[in-house]
């Protein structure tokens, strides 16, 4: 705190609100969030990206190895800001929770936030006072988007000299500069868009890591597993993942996707170190006004990194101003994720498990520097908050029905004990499930079969115990169910059993290997091997009832007036072979309700006459990956695809039909 304004508070006594403790013993709190950062991106996780100011962070607080979010954007952001899982909070809209910012501001703290919110309406609807930030999910570094908002009005970006990693502590060192007028405490909020994509770096933070990842990323995983060994932030005794099937070595790269590869993480090293530069900018300021040593700082991220490799332009470039964007790459993403497996939004610990970095010297009697090694989770952000701060977390709020919290407090970590936590921790983002009780996990990727691991002795998830331990799985299962019904209030979709055949882990946004990277070209896609039948038409897809369409470069935009929309393949150029075959689609959707599949075997029926498939979508206005198994007794002659129920807009891209040997039989729009 300011020793000026201490010594104010100090003459004329204290100054606070009726639920407040005095304003001068309360410490501010900073809680900064990134974005697609993996375990060991930065440098006191493992990384060799410079990040002293982290590094500073950790050094003079605590670490946490085992500290959790849900692998996926928006719903980390509804646990960390209520304390809740995102579905039992009432999910991007908080119809069932209360915000941080909402309790603190009642208990007399000034609240602002900066950067991306990713949820319905606006921060300022829920509990913060100053608000600069973009709504949607990502933009461009450089240009920003229509989305931007300066205290609940629309801000115009500039035409240059703008990036929004500095602009968001631009702002929010304004809003401390207004805080620190007044005789209250501060909560600020910094939702950092980096590293994800698009990856755009500004050019001397690009320049600065050219070269450094030309011997590729076998190589860059093997420095980082070394280093975190000697950090101690694992034990020593811990196996990492091996590379799964789905990257290859780097040796056996072209050379163009060496290139490639090596321009994008350079991109992601330079948005990283830059995040990291803008958070020493803050560390400054609160040195400077002597608010650093009674501030509860909290670093964290939503998911780890991410493996889709969807579009990108210019990619003979320089990643270094707005007309150049660049996708993911899987590969750099299984490195970033060392030493544990998979990626954001699958629930193992890859999509999981990332650095969180408490500081808070005033209030913390361990010693600096420590690790530790309890789960932590973002759900236990708002209730450590609000007991470090003397805020009551209300039962009630005005227009919503509130749902109790499910995080615990973690202040004990701060002098050395342990956090009670009563409920072991779940894990549900679209198909991928987990839950964690004890040292004990199961979990599945993308509904396929349970597995179970022991974390106290294969932390990176290499030995499946299921076979093993049969019951102690079923256990885990049922609880799991369980708390979907009872904790989040899940639909009965959502919870439903998951496939019992087992089947190769795979996603089809990850990248294709197989072909060098091209401008314009998603860098997941494979091309489609089969011919259509002489003597039929090409297929042409059919706009139901209450659907427009129009094919555009990013795939077929589909606008929605009224209930029951969807597409038909009234006529199929090839009609698909009879077995189990693999409806697969890119959708990015903000539309409402569930989808399903219709087909037929007999052309004289016609749709919905026939077999239906119903399929759970997310209407996040975000590119999601979904798959739709079609069982078939005779050869398919019919196809008609819902993905909404109402009104809406969505984008529908890569349509595809796989036999049961995975390859594509059909594709739509049809490639000349």
């Amino acid at each position: 705190m300011n020793p000026i304004r201490r010594l104010f508070l100090l003459v004329l006594g204290c100054v606070a609100p009726v639920h407040a403790a005095c304003a001068d013993d309360r410490p501010n709190v900073l809680i900064m969030m990134v974005d697609d950062l993996g375990f060991s991106d930065i440098g006191c996780y493992g990384g060799e990206i410079e990040t002293p100011h982290l590094d500073s962070l950790a050094a003079g607080g605590i670490r946490f190895s085992q500290f959790y979010n849900t692998a996926k954007c928006h719903s980390s952001r509804v646990s960390l800001l209520t304390g809740q899982y995102c579905i039992a909070a009432g999910d991007t809209a908080l119809s069932h929770g209360v915000t941080s910012a909402e309790v603190l501001h009642a208990a007399g703290y000034q609240t602002a936030m900066t950067g991306k919110w990713h949820l319905k309406q606006e921060p300022t609807d829920f509990g913060f006072q100053r608000y600069f930030g973009h709504l949607s999910g990502a933009c461009n570094y450089f240009r920003g988007d229509g989305t931007f908002r300066l205290n609940g009005e629309p801000w115009s970006v500039p035409s240059s000299d703008f990036y929004t990693t500095v602009a968001n502590v631009d702002y929010g060192l304004q809003f401390l500069r207004e805080a620190d007028q007044t005789e209250q405490p501060w909560y600020l909020y910094i939702a950092f868009n980096a590293p994800h994509a698009p990856l755009q770096a500004l050019p001397q933070d690009f320049a600065k890591y050219e070269g450094r990842y030309d011997a590729g990323w076998d190589v860059m995983r093997a420095s980082r597993l070394a280093k975190q060994q000697k950090l101690g932030l694992l034990p020593a005794s811990t196996v990492p993942s091996e590379r799964p099937d789905h990257v290859p070595a780097w040796d056996e790269l072209s050379e163009p996707r060496q290139e490639f590869e090596c321009k994008r993480m350079t991109a992601l090293a330079g948005m990283i170190d830059r995040v990291d530069q803008e958070v020493g900018r803050v560390l400054s300021y609160l040195r400077e006004t002597g608010q650093l040593d009674n501030t509860l700082i909290w670093f964290v991220s939503d998911n780890g990194a991410c493996p889709y490799d969807r579009n990108s332009n210019k990619i003979e470039s320089m990643p270094t101003q707005g007309d150049v964007s660049w996708s993911d790459s899987t590969g750099w993403a299984w490195a970033r994720n060392s030493p544990f497996r998979y990626y954001k939004q699958n629930q193992f610990e890859g999509g999981i498990a990332t650095p969180a970095i408490i500081h808070w010297p005033a209030g913390m009697t361990t010693t600096p520097g420590s690790i530790c090694r309890q789960p932590g989770h973002l759900i236990d952000v708002m209730p450590t908050v609000a007991d470090v701060t003397s805020a009551p977390i209300p039962e009630t709020f005005t227009g919503r029905e509130l749902r109790p919290v499910s995080g615990v407090s973690l202040k004990p970590v701060f002098s050395g004990q342990k956090a009670e936590r009563g409920e072991a921790l779940h894990f549900l983002f679209a198909s991928d499930r987990a839950v964690r009780d004890g040292h004990w996990k199961a979990v599945s990727f993308r509904s396929g079969p349970w597995e179970l691991y022991d974390l106290a002795t294969d932390r990176t998830e290499q030995h499946d115990l299921a076979a093993q331990h049969p019951q102690r799985l079923q256990r885990l299962v049922r609880l799991w169910t369980r708390m979907a019904e009872d904790v989040l209030h899940t639909s009965e979709r959502l919870r439903a059993p998951v496939r019992s055949e087992s089947s190769i882990h795979q996603h089809l946004e990850w990248t294709n290997f197989d072909a060098d990277p091209a401008s314009g070209v998603r860098g997941n896609r494979k091309q489609a091997t089969s011919k259509a039948r002489p003597g039929r038409p090409k297929t042409t897809a059919r706009a139901r009832k209450n659907t427009t369409m129009k094919l555009t470069k990013s795939g077929v935009e589909l606008t929605f007036t009224g209930d029951d929309p969807g597409l038909a393949f009234d006529r199929l150029a090839l009609a698909f072979p009879a077995g189990k075959l693999t409806l697969s689609f890119d959708l990015k959707s903000s539309a409402a309700g569930s989808g399903e599949v219709f087909f037929t075997t007999d052309r004289s029926r016609s749709l919905p006459r026939g077999t239906r498939v119903p399929f759970d979508v997310v209407h996040d206005d975000q590119w999601h990956a979904y798959q739709v198994t079609l069982d078939a007794s005779k050869p398919v002659d019919k196809l008609r695809l819902d993905v909404s129920e109402g009104r809406g807009t969505a984008v529908l891209a890569d349509v595809r039909v796989s036999n049961g040997d995975g390859a594509v039989i059909w594709r739509w729009p049809a490639e000349d």
